[in-house]
């Protein structure tokens, strides 16, 4: 009894195995069948596409002053603070004039001693010239000496000199006069500009000290209804771009709305920044709704290149990389047609994996530019794609002109797919970061 219990725990236990082995062989099988690959394609066709030069730059007025102050002192009283409009001549600030008004008096009483002088030199000046008037004839018919003449022209002389001299401190005291004078105006701040205040560096009770430079009290703006976009074009941009040139941007205080300018100056300065070669561009902009504030980080966009009605592409289907078992397998006829193409001067669009241009279809109004460059894209054949090469234009963020080769106007280009073996082949998603910068050239 014993050792058929024992028979029958050994027939459960192989049917066990058995079992086991059968549902691990299915699913197995189940999991080694390649899934049906599903392409997702877009298609080629025609339309505009516009090369663009971006930049990067800040929001100024077009005219920004700073005032200072020429004196020291004390603000004793404030007369315009942050965002305050201000017109031409208008008292911002006072600095306690005292002092200053206390040296004007005392520069204004040695004036009038200095012309007081004066009048007693020019009054010693007439006595000694009718002195030696009186003394010449007298001195001719022998009543008086060759001395007592002598003396007398010395004391004219004299006289001359003295007058002279009070002279020239009559001009220097009206000149102290007049630097107390001009020290005691500056003592009232006042507007440059008719503006906007954009910043207010001291405050009342606050001492300036104008030593070496003169201090910053207030940054004014004039007429924040017209600014300016300096943008920083790289070395590589700049010769696409000219004076008078339409252009956009967009700040980040306003996301999705852009603002026109045109391009005022390109000035020839450049700017090296680690090694990296910039020129400023200036931009005009119409700001007479007062959205737009200085400062802010304006992203540049401007137009080079506007080609209408060409064959294009998109970009993400430059971006799509199969794996090697997706790639479709050339016959032999058609890579010698590649191969005599290539040899014919055409850059070399066929070869292995990849089919041969068809008649230089697709240049589209294209001007040539591509040169010799090839770059590819492929087709959906059945469960593999096919390469096309063809030789790109210009390209902005989403497409890209088609100038010749293999790509005709409602021709179908994959831009991702799934399934295989590996469940999908470079989705266009893995190249996102090279969007808007054209085709890879082979």
């Amino acid at each position: 009894m014993a050792s058929s219990s024992k028979h029958r725990s050994t027939i459960t236990i192989l049917g066990v195995v058995v079992a086991l082995g059968v549902v691990g062989t299915l699913a197995w099988r189940r999991a080694s069948m390649t899934a049906p690959v599903t392409f997702r394609t877009a298609r080629v066709d025609r339309g505009s596409v516009e090369a663009t030069v971006t930049a990067t730059g800040a929001l100024n007025a077009v005219v920004t002053v700073q005032v200072g102050s020429q004196v020291s002192g004390a603000i004793s009283k404030l007369g315009a603070d942050f965002n305050s409009q201000v017109n031409e001549g208008q008292i911002i600030a006072q600095i306690d004039p005292t002092r200053f008004k206390a040296n004007l008096a005392q520069a204004e009483a040695a004036l009038k001693s200095a012309e007081a002088a004066l009048v007693h030199a020019e009054v010693n000046l007439h006595e000694a010239k009718i002195e030696l008037d009186r003394a010449k004839p007298l001195a001719e018919k022998g009543v008086i000496g060759a001395a007592d003449l002598d003396a007398a022209r010395s004391k004219y002389d004299q006289a001359v000199a003295d007058r002279a001299s009070a002279d020239a401190q009559v001009g220097q005291s009206r000149a102290s006069v007049g630097v107390a004078r001009v020290d005691f105006e500056h003592t009232t701040i006042r507007a440059p500009i008719a503006g906007t205040v954009l910043q207010r560096s001291v405050d009342v009770g606050q001492t300036v000290a104008a030593s070496l430079q003169a201090p910053v009290l207030f940054t004014i703006a004039q007429d924040l209804s017209r600014m300016e976009v300096h943008a920083a074009v790289d070395e590589a941009d700049v010769g696409k771009l000219h004076e008078g040139q339409e252009a956009t941007f967009t700040v980040d205080a306003y996301p999705g709305e852009t603002f026109p300018g045109t391009i005022f100056q390109i000035r020839s300065q450049p700017t090296v920044t680690q090694n990296v070669v910039t020129y400023d561009a200036v931009l005009r902009v119409d700001n007479k709704d007062g959205k737009l504030r200085p400062g802010m980080t304006a992203s540049v966009r401007a137009v080079s290149q506007r080609h209408e009605g060409v064959l294009r592409l998109p970009n993400s289907a430059l971006r799509f990389r199969p794996t090697a078992d997706l790639l479709d397998a050339k016959p032999a006829g058609e890579a010698r047609a590649g191969g005599a193409a290539g040899a014919n001067g055409a850059g070399g669009p066929g070869g292995a994996g990849g089919r041969a241009p068809r008649g230089g279809g697709g240049g589209g109004g294209g001007d040539g530019k591509g040169g010799g460059r090839w770059a590819k894209a492929y087709e959906p054949t059945g469960q593999k794609v096919t390469t096309v090469r063809f030789r790109p234009g210009i390209s902005d963020d989403e497409f890209t002109e088609v100038l010749a080769g293999g790509l005709k106007e409602g021709d179908e280009v994959v831009i991702e797919a799934s399934g295989g073996t590996q469940g999908a082949a470079a989705p266009a998603s893995q190249g996102a970061g090279q969007r808007g910068r054209g085709p890879r050239m082979f």
